[in-house]
């Protein structure tokens, strides 16, 4: 095939091999992207569980980045995600380095993997991958399955052009010398890390590496030197990541930069070691060039090392990049009605999405419990100010709901499997009764107290005390529902449900009171009467509300326990 290029002269035909080079990365990126997207599919119901479980311990941490990178098959996905756990305050900065120290060692599966020298089994990778994608209908655990196979399929194939299309490279001299003159660390170091900058996947480099060295192109310490400079190109795409984002992104996108740049610089000087260390391992005698294998084993020696050091060495670590990252960097103050963490990074992984969809929720629901707290005061004695800031609270909620429903309905687009389609519509449903809340809130209690202001009534002490204690009680429930919310507690969702007889007792004493007060003589009785009574009708609305609320959140803590199980 590209073997012809090599023409009777001994020159090359570049066109034909540049083609057949970037037509091999292309369908390698292709390969490794679909076989991402792919098993990321099937790992995301647990990605959720895995949060919540991951503590403080380091050694979790780094395991939970080492799996979760070999699944998902890319340490470049495995830390912008982190960097979105970090943006929206799922993660800690010591929390996010832990797992991006073990995300380098989970992509040594790739190097192995290719290594093995399956590329004769690419076309039927690629057909067995078509036959189950066929075959699998609505099945979307066998639909993902069959994506892998045929993203392994592209990578294999992918490689097998590259190989191809170097081969002529094996016997052309000006090459060749080129090659021995550039076989400084340094330089292959360099190279690496612009390469992979380029295509930002480190996997793609290494897999080059391999095809080379396995063709006799390349030694296996510029190889090393190369694939070192791979570890360092790869940070871009954390830097990428952080921008934009606060400066507990920016210190968890450091920590890649300084796990990667410092562990190639060490490993630079012990080149030699790494090689004799790689072709023990590999059980490989004197050669005139390199075995795949080889590399493969480099690229995880050196990678299992970084990882146990820099476990070892993540206090410091994180403490540095707190002295290294301004306080200014990163910063955005985030008004108070925009969304503080709706990444858009996560949309693509819907069940995190979800996650911080949540967390935004539970602060839309602070910000409606706090303009309740403040309501019912304000409409007895406040002043025209003072209820118009309250007022304006509902224009933020308005804005921040607003923002809500745009990020579910982006996310929704995506491939979201039955169980979470569910969970999306809840959500959706939890974030509109919220704001129905504040609309009620603003009708049935601010407007009511600027009548109060119009028609100069004034509350008497006892009616106040009777329309506070009922305002108490609905925000005791009100801050049940908001834990039901935010947590998933099925408990306070109870205690939501047993609140309505307490609160209809307490709403039937206010009715009395204030018939019993109708009665008897005063100036402007009844328009008295009518803006009290607008209010307990009012705080019945906002009670409603909440048992409708804790009512769904309960059933978003059952669907998400089915979703995991």
């Amino acid at each position: 095939m590209i073997n012809a290029t090599l023409q009777a002269s001994g020159s090359i035909d570049w066109v034909q091999l540049g083609m057949g080079l970037a037509g091999g990365l292309a369908l390698f990126l292709l390969g490794m992207g679909q076989i991402t997207v792919a098993l990321k599919a099937v790992a995301g119901d647990r990605l959720r569980t895995v949060l919540a479980r991951l503590s403080s311990n380091r050694f979790v941490g780094a395991l939970t980045g080492t799996v979760t990178t070999a699944v998902i098959q890319s340490s470049s996905v495995s830390t912008v995600l982190v960097v979105g756990f970090v943006s929206a305050s799922l993660l800690s900065v010591t929390q996010a380095a832990s797992v991006i120290v073990g995300a380098n060692l989970g992509t040594t599966v790739t190097a192995q993997v290719i290594a093995l020298d399956v590329t004769d089994y690419a076309l039927g990778l690629l057909a067995v991958g078509a036959v189950v994608g066929a075959v699998a209908g609505r099945r979307q655990i066998l639909s993902d399955f069959g994506a892998t196979v045929a993203g392994l399929g592209f990578v294999f194939l992918g490689l097998d052009l590259m190989s191809d299309a170097m081969r002529p490279l094996g016997s052309y001299q000006p090459f060749l010398d080129l090659v021995a003159d550039s076989s400084s660390p340094l330089i292959g170091l360099l190279l690496g890390a612009i390469f992979t900058g380029l295509v930002q996947s480190s996997s793609a480099t290494t897999g080059i590496v391999i095809v080379m060295g396995g063709s006799g192109l390349l030694g296996l310490e510029t190889g090393i030197a190369v694939i070192l400079g791979a570890n360092i190109g790869t940070s871009v795409t954390a830097v990428l990541a952080a921008l934009g984002k606060s400066r507990d992104s920016w210190r968890a996108a450091l920590v890649h930069v300084l796990v990667n740049v410092i562990g190639a610089v060490v490993w630079i000087g012990f080149i030699g070691t790494l090689a004799d260390l790689a072709s023990w391992f590999a059980g490989e005698e004197s050669k005139a060039f390199a075995t795949p294998q080889e590399f493969a084993n480099a690229h995880t020696i050196f990678n299992a090392v970084n990882t146990v050091a820099f476990i070892a060495l993540l206090t410091p670590l994180v403490a540095l990049t707190d002295k290294l990252v301004p306080a200014q960097v990163g910063f955005r103050a985030v008004g108070e009605a925009q969304p503080a963490y709706l990444d858009r990074d996560l949309l693509n992984t819907p069940v995190l999405a979800m996650e911080v969809v949540r967390k935004e929720i539970l602060r839309l629901g602070l910000k409606v419990r706090g303009m309740f707290a403040d309501s019912v005061p304000a409409a007895l004695t406040g002043t025209r100010r003072q209820l118009a800031a309250l007022h304006e609270v509902n224009r933020e909620v308005d804005s921040l709901h607003g923002a809500i429903v745009g990020y579910l309905s982006e996310t929704s687009r995506g491939e979201l499997s039955s169980g979470q389609r569910e969970e999306f519509r809840l959500l959706l449903q939890v974030t509109n009764e919220l704001a129905h809340m504040a609309n009620l809130i603003d009708k049935g209690v601010i407007l009511v107290g600027g009548r109060r202001i119009d028609d100069v009534v004034e509350v008497s002490e006892e009616t106040t005390q009777t329309i506070r204690r009922l305002h108490d009680a609905v925000t005791d429930t009100l801050d049940n529902a908001l834990e039901a919310v935010g947590t998933g507690n099925v408990t306070a969702a109870q205690r939501v449900a047993e609140s309505k007889a307490d609160f209809h007792e307490l709403e039937g004493s206010a009715t009395i009171h204030l018939a019993e007060r109708l009665t008897k003589p005063g100036p402007r009785r009844v328009e008295a009467y009518s803006i009290e009574i607008e209010l307990v009708e009012g705080l019945r609305r906002v009670h409603q509300s909440c048992r409708r609320i804790a009512r769904v959140a309960r059933r978003v803590a059952s669907e998400v326990e089915t979703i995991e199980s």
